[in-house]
């Protein structure tokens, strides 16, 4: 019989089907990661190399490298490239950060024959043509112009140099004279050094089909694209004066841009996943306690966000909002009022279960299929992680208290820690 005056049971989505990866090397010894699964014959293929900034001997070399690589090779122009890539229904694109470039190849499976000896050109005889290379240059310039009049931009800037030392690889923002200071000569030494057989790492994703390692090593597997170059992640270490207040003054500004940012921990530390939901609780989803408060309760501003962001050597606790001028010091002070609230007040279990059903349910939608499994494999890299990595982050969800929550707030959320950086009026 239906019970109407009963409230159905309620239990969180546990359970977590994470797709596995089988492991080889090309015959150069080129590590390679397959995900196979979903039920279209498509494939999703990432070439990945040691050619981030940290790597770069200048700012933007590693962006320009990466970019420019689909932009014309020894074999086809770039007009040719983008005809072929469109002609076969794919997609290739490209992405570079910190630590890692990579090369992302989208296909159907029975079109990869046609499609890799492209891929193939573009990462071993990339031309680096002063044409190309003057027409990105220009756009981006100016790209860098316009973005240099938002107050958004200009705090994330300021609070990144503030974080690490404006020369430390991490605090090292790109600033316009830089763009002056590159050349093609700059791009096709770092490629010539980063891009080769024995720093690359291949992941691929879908249904590759059954010739695939055949191929693979057809194009990718020789000894035509070896160097001598050394993996090398060294970062100098970083001791900035916190518990300071960083104003940019934009006269013109019609708001002020916050962000509020201490230095934390990697994925690789024992607090990280446990911090995960501590941020989420605390900013990083609409129904937080800084949306509540801030947005909803204050009217202060349209949105405000919390996010923690792992490098592979360091990482960052922050929080993010755009408010009017004249709100901003009342938005800072109530930012850090949540963070004492969770320091001094335990947090209660309805609440904390809302938390854990979001992120449990985020998470499974995020590695559901085989390439999204693929994009959270990559995230991993140079942590010595692996993908049970995920299969953790559920059970911390599923089992951390509102003891645990205020031992991180008072380890993470002292303010003393933290720098503000505020850009606009």
């Amino acid at each position: 019989m239906l019970m109407r005056n009963a409230a159905p049971s309620f239990e969180l989505p546990m359970g977590l089907n994470i797709l596995g990866s089988d492991n080889f090397k090309l015959n150069n010894d080129i590590p390679v990661d397959i995900i196979n699964g979903g039920t279209q014959d498509v494939v999703k293929i990432d070439f990945i190399f040691p050619a981030g900034s940290v790597q770069a001997s200048k700012p933007l070399v590693a962006s320009f490298t990466n970019y420019l690589m689909q932009e014309g090779t020894q074999n086809y122009s770039s007009a040719e490239i983008a005809e072929k890539i469109d002609y076969y229904g794919a997609f290739l694109g490209q992405a570079t950060n910190y630590h890692h470039s990579q090369i992302t190849l989208y296909a159907l499976t029975k079109y990869l024959p046609d499609l890799l000896p492209i891929v193939e050109d573009i990462i071993k005889r990339p031309e680096y043509s002063e044409h190309e290379f003057q027409v990105y240059w220009a756009k981006k310039k100016q790209d860098f112009m316009v973005d240099s009049e938002k107050v958004k931009i200009l705090a994330y800037r300021k609070s990144q140099e503030v974080l690490f030392g404006e020369q430390h690889p991490y605090g090292k923002v790109a600033k316009l004279h830089h763009y002056d200071e590159i050349s093609t000569d700059d791009l096709k030494a770092f490629h010539k050094a980063q891009y080769a057989s024995n720093l690359c790492k291949i992941i691929v994703a879908g249904k590759p089909g059954q010739d695939f390692i055949s191929l693979l090593n057809t194009y990718f597997g020789g000894e035509d694209w070896k160097n001598d170059t050394v993996i090398k992640d060294e970062i100098p270490e970083f001791d900035t004066e916190t518990g300071v207040e960083h104003i940019i003054t934009k006269d013109n500004a019609m708001q002020s841009a916050i962000r509020i940012v201490r230095n934390s921990v990697t994925k690789s530390h024992p607090d990280y996943l446990p911090l995960m939901v501590l941020n989420t609780l605390f900013g990083g989803y609409f129904g937080s306690r800084l949306m509540t408060n801030l947005r909803e309760e204050k009217g202060l501003t349209y949105g405000i966000s919390s996010y923690i962001t792992s490098f592979v050597k360091a990482g960052i606790i922050g929080v993010s909002t755009e408010v009017l001028a004249e709100k901003r010091d009342l938005a800072v002070e109530e930012v850090f009022n949540e963070m004492d609230k969770l320091c001094s007040e335990m947090v209660p279990e309805e609440e904390l279960t809302r938390v854990k059903n979001f992120m449990l349910g985020d998470l499974m939608r995020n590695l559901d299929g085989p390439f999204a499994v693929s994009e959270a494999y990559r995230g991993l890299l140079g942590f010595d992680l692996e993908i049970d990595f995920f299969k953790r982050l559920e059970e911390t969800i599923a089992n951390i208290t509102p003891e645990e929550i205020m031992r991180l707030a008072k380890k993470y959320f002292v303010k003393e820690d933290f720098h503000v950086v505020i850009a606009g009026k």
